[in-house]
């Protein structure tokens, strides 16, 4: 079966310090576009099964009926925006009051951000520890995501401080299309946006030294407390708090070794120790080096909206290799891109996609 992630920040913390409404208006349409023509034009590929967004935002001014949200609702999609920070529920008001500051929001706005999904309609959304036979009726509710904090500490308002989490989302195939006999395929995407310090990656080895070890122990909640803690409990046969696990009509214990992506904006580059650690989990990068370079750029990330990319700093991982994803599987990932497209151009981030054939093992 093949299954395909689109990864994107889009910026929206960048759009909030905007100093004028129109700007602001503007900024919101080209995203939406840029987001419904990644979505929508087959010249881009596979359309994605999920969408991993970082860095939404919402309002709410004086005026406003209700909160805003930056990106408006997509035909075909499902849109979960998860907010880590507000105006309201965290004291700190530095990062706030530097929005408001020269710019024509008013005093009392409210202020969200955070990060989101897609779903495409029709994908087969579960709980995270959902034990569902493939063709088992969805549990009905808004959402099954579950959010796990990345956090270090106090928010003191800046960017070294801001608030993280991982969060994942679950979903159960038939990945043969055999039918009531299959084995369900359990697939997670787990959403992420890791820490970057003020002055990293300008010359200051001390800061670079620092959060590369706050990343490291983000990853570690990630891969250990996310990835290993749900694979241990399937090896141990599903236990119910030790005691053994009987499964329902509707649910089965025969199920393949669970995919798991990982899809965000990590923050580090690819000669870096954190990338070099994924590796070393047997996570595979699924957008080759070649699907990062263009014409107009190499990599994720540049240095202002509108310009050239130069570093990478987003990714899709999957693995883990050997024991749910077959090897060969990097064979089959060439098509797999970075959007450098012009027309795509409202971040300072640039949108990747992935398409997985899956082989389950």
């Amino acid at each position: 079966m093949r299954f395909t992630v689109l990864n994107w920040n889009i910026g929206g913390a960048k759009v909030l310090e905007q100093k004028r409404r129109e700007e602001r208006e503007e900024t919101r349409l080209k995203i939406n576009a840029s987001l419904t023509t990644l979505l929508t034009n087959r010249d881009f590929g596979r359309q994605p099964d999920v969408v991993a967004l970082q860095e939404v935002v919402q309002w709410k001014e004086p005026h406003d009926q209700e909160i805003k949200d930056l990106l408006d609702q997509v035909e075909g999609y499902t849109y979960i925006p998860f907010m880590l920070i507000d105006s309201h529920l965290l004291s700190s008001k530095a990062k706030w009051n530097k929005v408001k500051n020269e710019s024509d929001w008013g005093p009392n706005t409210y202020f969200a951000q955070g990060n989101g999904f897609l779903f495409k309609h029709g994908v087969p959304h579960f709980p995270v520890w959902d034990l569902s036979k493939f063709d088992a009726p969805k549990p009905q509710g808004h959402h099954f995501i579950e959010k796990v904090h990345l956090d270090s500490g106090l928010y003191f308002g800046d960017r070294n401080t801001e608030p993280r989490a991982a969060l994942v989302a679950h979903f159960i195939y038939d990945p043969q299309g055999k039918g009531v006999d299959s084995k369900p395929l359990d697939i997670f995407v787990v959403n992420v946006h890791l820490t970057t310090l003020t002055m990293e990656r300008e010359g200051v080895p001390e800061i670079d030294t620092l959060a590369s070890e706050i990343r490291t122990s983000q990853l570690g909640i990630v891969f250990h407390g996310i990835v290993s803690r749900y694979n241990s409990w399937r090896q141990s046969g599903y236990p119910e708090r030790r005691n053994p696990r009987v499964c329902e009509p509707h649910e089965t214990c025969e199920r393949h070794s669970p995919v798991w992506i990982i899809a965000g904006d990590f923050n580090f580059t690819e000669e870096s120790a954190e990338y070099a650690s994924v590796k070393r989990m047997n996570f595979i990068d699924t957008v080759p080096e070649t699907g990062k370079r263009s014409g107009n750029g190499q990599g994720t990330k540049a240095k202002g909206v509108g310009n050239n990319p130069t570093l990478t700093l987003d990714y899709i991982f999957a693995g883990p290799k050997f024991v749910s994803l077959d090897p060969a599987i990097e064979l089959d990932l060439n098509l797999n891109r970075v959007f450098h497209d012009k027309e795509i151009r409202a971040s300072d981030h640039y949108p990747m996609s992935s398409t997985m054939t899956l082989i389950p093992s």
